[in-house]
Protein backbone atom coordinates (compact mmCIF):
# COMPACT_ATOMS: atom_id res chain seq x y z
CA UNK A 1 0.00 0.00 0.00
CA UNK A 2 1.13 3.24 -1.13
CA UNK A 3 1.35 5.43 1.77
CA UNK A 4 3.06 8.47 0.64
CA UNK A 5 0.32 11.43 -0.30
CA UNK A 6 0.75 13.67 -3.74
CA UNK A 7 -0.07 17.40 -2.86
CA UNK A 8 -1.76 18.23 -6.54
CA UNK A 9 -5.17 20.33 -5.60
CA UNK A 10 -7.15 17.82 -6.86
CA UNK A 11 -5.41 15.33 -4.37
CA UNK A 12 -6.01 18.05 -1.91
CA UNK A 13 -9.39 18.20 -1.98
CA UNK A 14 -10.04 14.66 -2.24
CA UNK A 15 -8.63 14.62 1.06
CA UNK A 16 -10.60 17.00 2.53
CA UNK A 17 -14.17 16.24 1.54
CA UNK A 18 -14.38 13.05 3.10
CA UNK A 19 -13.08 14.21 6.12
CA UNK A 20 -15.36 17.37 6.45
CA UNK A 21 -18.62 15.08 5.68
CA UNK A 22 -17.21 13.01 8.64
CA UNK A 23 -16.77 15.45 10.64
CA UNK A 24 -20.26 16.58 10.28
CA UNK A 25 -21.76 13.49 11.51
CA UNK A 26 -22.19 14.20 15.32
CA UNK A 27 -24.01 17.78 14.38
CA UNK A 28 -26.02 15.63 11.16
CA UNK A 29 -27.38 13.65 14.64
CA UNK A 30 -27.77 16.44 16.33
CA UNK A 31 -30.18 18.60 14.05
CA UNK A 32 -32.00 15.45 12.62
CA UNK A 33 -33.18 14.61 16.76
CA UNK A 34 -34.04 18.01 17.11
CA UNK A 35 -36.32 18.18 14.16
CA UNK A 36 -38.01 14.79 14.72
CA UNK A 37 -38.16 15.57 18.88
CA UNK A 38 -39.77 19.21 17.85
CA UNK A 39 -42.79 17.96 16.59
CA UNK A 40 -43.33 16.31 20.21
CA UNK A 41 -43.76 19.86 21.95
CA UNK A 42 -42.18 22.47 23.00
CA UNK A 43 -40.43 21.07 26.05
CA UNK A 44 -39.28 18.13 23.94
CA UNK A 45 -37.75 20.69 21.71
CA UNK A 46 -35.36 22.48 25.01
CA UNK A 47 -34.51 19.03 26.38
CA UNK A 48 -33.22 17.86 23.15
CA UNK A 49 -31.19 21.12 22.44
CA UNK A 50 -29.31 20.61 25.95
CA UNK A 51 -29.23 16.97 25.36
CA UNK A 52 -27.83 17.36 22.17
CA UNK A 53 -25.09 19.90 22.99
CA UNK A 54 -24.07 18.12 26.24
CA UNK A 55 -23.19 15.19 24.25
CA UNK A 56 -21.43 17.12 21.70
CA UNK A 57 -19.43 17.76 24.18
CA UNK A 58 -17.71 14.42 24.70
CA UNK A 59 -18.09 14.16 20.23
CA UNK A 60 -15.83 16.85 19.99
CA UNK A 61 -13.32 15.50 22.62
CA UNK A 62 -13.18 12.61 20.48
CA UNK A 63 -12.55 14.34 17.89
CA UNK A 64 -9.76 15.98 19.81
CA UNK A 65 -8.14 12.68 20.44
CA UNK A 66 -8.57 11.16 16.72
CA UNK A 67 -6.83 14.58 15.50
CA UNK A 68 -3.73 14.02 17.79
CA UNK A 69 -3.74 10.36 16.98
CA UNK A 70 -4.31 11.23 13.20
CA UNK A 71 -0.91 13.39 13.32
CA UNK A 72 1.01 10.65 14.83
CA UNK A 73 -0.02 8.16 12.30
CA UNK A 74 0.00 10.11 9.42
CA UNK A 75 3.92 10.57 10.35
CA UNK A 76 4.67 7.12 10.73
CA UNK A 77 2.94 6.98 6.83
CA UNK A 78 5.26 9.44 5.82
CA UNK A 79 8.19 7.20 7.31
CA UNK A 80 6.96 3.92 5.50
CA UNK A 81 6.65 2.20 8.96
CA UNK A 82 3.27 0.30 8.64
CA UNK A 83 3.74 -1.87 11.47
CA UNK A 84 4.33 1.32 14.30
CA UNK A 85 0.92 2.58 12.38
CA UNK A 86 -0.45 -1.01 13.84
CA UNK A 87 0.56 -0.28 17.33
CA UNK A 88 -0.42 3.44 17.64
CA UNK A 89 -3.71 2.54 16.58
CA UNK A 90 -4.15 -0.39 19.44
CA UNK A 91 -3.36 2.24 22.04
CA UNK A 92 -5.49 5.21 20.59
CA UNK A 93 -8.26 2.76 20.45
CA UNK A 94 -7.92 2.05 24.27
CA UNK A 95 -7.03 5.46 25.33
CA UNK A 96 -10.70 6.38 23.36
CA UNK A 97 -12.85 3.58 25.30
CA UNK A 98 -11.09 5.04 28.54
CA UNK A 99 -12.39 8.57 27.69
CA UNK A 100 -15.38 7.21 26.27
CA UNK A 101 -15.83 5.13 30.26
CA UNK A 102 -15.10 8.75 31.94
CA UNK A 103 -18.25 10.28 29.92
CA UNK A 104 -20.37 7.56 30.83
CA UNK A 105 -19.02 7.84 34.81
CA UNK A 106 -19.42 11.70 34.42
CA UNK A 107 -22.92 11.45 33.23
CA UNK A 108 -23.91 9.24 35.88
CA UNK A 109 -22.69 10.62 38.81
CA UNK A 110 -21.92 14.43 38.34
CA UNK A 111 -23.95 15.90 35.34
CA UNK A 112 -27.49 14.97 37.66
CA UNK A 113 -26.92 17.25 40.20
CA UNK A 114 -25.81 19.88 37.56
CA UNK A 115 -28.31 19.88 35.66
CA UNK A 116 -31.11 19.82 38.43
CA UNK A 117 -29.32 22.67 39.58
CA UNK A 118 -29.33 24.62 36.62
CA UNK A 119 -32.58 23.18 34.66
CA UNK A 120 -35.56 25.73 36.05
CA UNK A 121 -38.49 23.31 35.05
CA UNK A 122 -38.01 19.82 36.99
CA UNK A 123 -39.91 18.24 34.20
CA UNK A 124 -37.00 19.14 31.71
CA UNK A 125 -34.47 18.53 34.17
CA UNK A 126 -35.29 14.71 34.76
CA UNK A 127 -36.66 14.39 30.67
CA UNK A 128 -32.64 15.27 30.08
CA UNK A 129 -31.36 13.30 32.56
CA UNK A 130 -33.11 10.00 31.51
CA UNK A 131 -32.39 10.89 27.85
CA UNK A 132 -28.61 11.30 28.88
CA UNK A 133 -28.64 7.77 30.65
CA UNK A 134 -29.28 5.67 27.70
CA UNK A 135 -27.64 8.35 24.71
CA UNK A 136 -24.58 8.27 26.91
CA UNK A 137 -23.84 4.07 26.01
CA UNK A 138 -23.55 5.72 22.66
CA UNK A 139 -19.91 6.60 23.33
CA UNK A 140 -18.28 3.82 22.79
CA UNK A 141 -19.34 3.31 19.21
CA UNK A 142 -18.87 6.62 18.32
CA UNK A 143 -14.64 7.17 19.97
CA UNK A 144 -13.94 3.49 17.96
CA UNK A 145 -15.67 5.20 15.12
CA UNK A 146 -13.61 8.32 15.16
CA UNK A 147 -10.35 6.46 15.49
CA UNK A 148 -10.54 4.53 12.75
CA UNK A 149 -11.52 7.36 10.54
CA UNK A 150 -8.26 8.84 11.91
CA UNK A 151 -6.26 5.40 11.00
CA UNK A 152 -8.06 6.53 7.23
CA UNK A 153 -7.51 9.74 6.90
CA UNK A 154 -3.82 9.25 8.38
CA UNK A 155 -3.07 6.56 5.68
CA UNK A 156 -4.26 8.62 2.98
CA UNK A 157 -7.81 6.58 2.57
CA UNK A 158 -10.55 9.25 3.22
CA UNK A 159 -12.59 8.56 -0.18
CA UNK A 160 -13.88 5.05 2.42
CA UNK A 161 -14.92 7.77 4.96
CA UNK A 162 -18.07 8.68 3.27
CA UNK A 163 -19.55 5.00 3.04
CA UNK A 164 -19.39 4.99 6.88
CA UNK A 165 -20.75 8.33 6.69
CA UNK A 166 -23.63 7.72 4.88
CA UNK A 167 -24.84 4.95 6.77
CA UNK A 168 -25.11 6.55 10.30
CA UNK A 169 -26.44 9.51 8.57
CA UNK A 170 -29.20 7.43 7.33
CA UNK A 171 -29.67 5.02 9.83
CA UNK A 172 -29.89 7.63 12.61
CA UNK A 173 -32.94 9.50 10.46
CA UNK A 174 -34.69 6.33 9.75
CA UNK A 175 -34.66 5.14 13.65
CA UNK A 176 -35.56 8.44 14.63
CA UNK A 177 -38.65 8.81 12.79
CA UNK A 178 -39.77 4.81 13.52
CA UNK A 179 -38.54 4.89 17.54
CA UNK A 180 -39.90 8.63 18.28
CA UNK A 181 -43.35 8.07 16.55
CA UNK A 182 -43.80 4.71 15.80
CA UNK A 183 -43.31 3.64 12.55
CA UNK A 184 -42.08 1.27 10.14
CA UNK A 185 -42.85 -1.47 12.77
CA UNK A 186 -40.90 -0.25 15.65
CA UNK A 187 -42.35 0.59 18.90
CA UNK A 188 -43.22 4.05 19.73
CA UNK A 189 -40.88 5.43 22.48
CA UNK A 190 -41.18 9.21 21.96
CA UNK A 191 -38.39 11.41 23.03
CA UNK A 192 -35.88 8.64 24.38
CA UNK A 193 -36.65 6.98 21.20
CA UNK A 194 -33.87 9.94 19.42
CA UNK A 195 -31.69 8.07 22.26
CA UNK A 196 -31.90 4.48 21.36
CA UNK A 197 -31.94 5.46 17.36
CA UNK A 198 -28.23 7.81 17.82
CA UNK A 199 -26.94 4.77 19.53
CA UNK A 200 -27.79 2.33 16.90
CA UNK A 201 -27.01 4.55 14.49
CA UNK A 202 -23.65 4.80 16.10
CA UNK A 203 -23.07 1.24 15.83
CA UNK A 204 -24.13 0.70 12.66
CA UNK A 205 -21.59 3.49 11.04
CA UNK A 206 -19.05 1.79 13.30
CA UNK A 207 -19.92 -2.18 11.99
CA UNK A 208 -19.56 -0.45 8.59
CA UNK A 209 -16.10 0.99 8.52
CA UNK A 210 -15.03 -1.91 10.54
CA UNK A 211 -16.00 -4.06 7.55
CA UNK A 212 -14.68 -1.79 4.98
CA UNK A 213 -11.22 -1.96 6.57
CA UNK A 214 -11.36 -5.74 7.07
CA UNK A 215 -12.25 -6.00 2.99
CA UNK A 216 -10.06 -4.04 2.07
CA UNK A 217 -6.91 -5.89 4.36
CA UNK A 218 -5.83 -2.77 5.60
CA UNK A 219 -5.99 -4.69 9.26
CA UNK A 220 -3.67 -7.36 7.77
CA UNK A 221 -1.49 -4.82 6.25
CA UNK A 222 -1.20 -3.15 9.33
CA UNK A 223 -0.78 -5.93 11.99
CA UNK A 224 -3.68 -4.99 13.94
CA UNK A 225 -3.79 -6.34 17.30
CA UNK A 226 -1.07 -8.87 16.43
CA UNK A 227 2.01 -9.49 19.07
CA UNK A 228 1.42 -5.93 20.42
CA UNK A 229 2.81 -5.28 23.80
CA UNK A 230 1.23 -2.31 25.93
CA UNK A 231 3.56 0.79 25.70
CA UNK A 232 2.90 3.05 28.40
CA UNK A 233 5.33 5.77 26.89
CA UNK A 234 3.51 5.54 23.50
CA UNK A 235 0.24 5.88 25.07
CA UNK A 236 1.79 9.11 26.53
CA UNK A 237 2.81 10.13 23.59
CA UNK A 238 -0.75 9.38 21.96
CA UNK A 239 -2.30 11.70 24.95
CA UNK A 240 -0.33 14.50 25.18
CA UNK A 241 -0.75 15.10 21.61
CA UNK A 242 -3.83 15.20 21.70
CA UNK A 243 -4.97 17.00 25.13
CA UNK A 244 -4.69 20.45 23.79
CA UNK A 245 -6.84 19.88 21.39
CA UNK A 246 -9.34 17.80 23.50
CA UNK A 247 -9.56 20.86 25.92
CA UNK A 248 -9.64 23.23 23.02
CA UNK A 249 -12.94 21.83 21.23
CA UNK A 250 -14.48 20.89 24.97
CA UNK A 251 -14.57 24.48 26.22
CA UNK A 252 -15.98 25.85 22.77
CA UNK A 253 -18.72 23.97 23.33
CA UNK A 254 -19.14 23.80 26.83
CA UNK A 255 -19.37 27.64 26.66
CA UNK A 256 -22.48 26.82 24.41
CA UNK A 257 -23.74 24.73 27.07
CA UNK A 258 -23.38 27.39 29.72
CA UNK A 259 -25.60 29.49 27.81
CA UNK A 260 -28.10 27.36 27.27
CA UNK A 261 -28.73 26.81 31.13
CA UNK A 262 -28.37 30.50 31.55
CA UNK A 263 -31.25 31.47 28.81
CA UNK A 264 -33.27 28.38 30.69
CA UNK A 265 -32.47 29.95 34.30
CA UNK A 266 -33.10 33.76 33.08
CA UNK A 267 -35.74 33.52 30.12
CA UNK A 268 -39.61 34.18 31.60
CA UNK A 269 -43.04 32.87 30.47
CA UNK A 270 -43.14 30.79 27.36
CA UNK A 271 -40.05 31.63 26.19
CA UNK A 272 -38.17 29.83 28.91
CA UNK A 273 -38.26 26.39 27.12
CA UNK A 274 -36.97 27.83 24.01
CA UNK A 275 -33.51 26.94 22.63
CA UNK A 276 -31.66 30.54 21.72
Amino acid sequence: MELKVQTGYRQILGMALPISLAMLVPQINFITNNIFLGGLGEKELASAGITGVYYLIFAVMGTGLSNGLQALIARRAGENRPTEIGRLFYHGVWLALAFSAIGISITFTIAPFILRATIHDPTIAEQVIDFLFIRVWGLPFLYMYIMRNALLVGINLTKLLVWSTLAETISNIFFDYGLIYGHFGLPEVGFNGAAYASIIAEAIGLLVIYLIIHAKGISRTFSFFERVKWDMPLLTLIFVQSSPLVLQVAISIISWEFFIFLSNTTAQGPWRYRIP
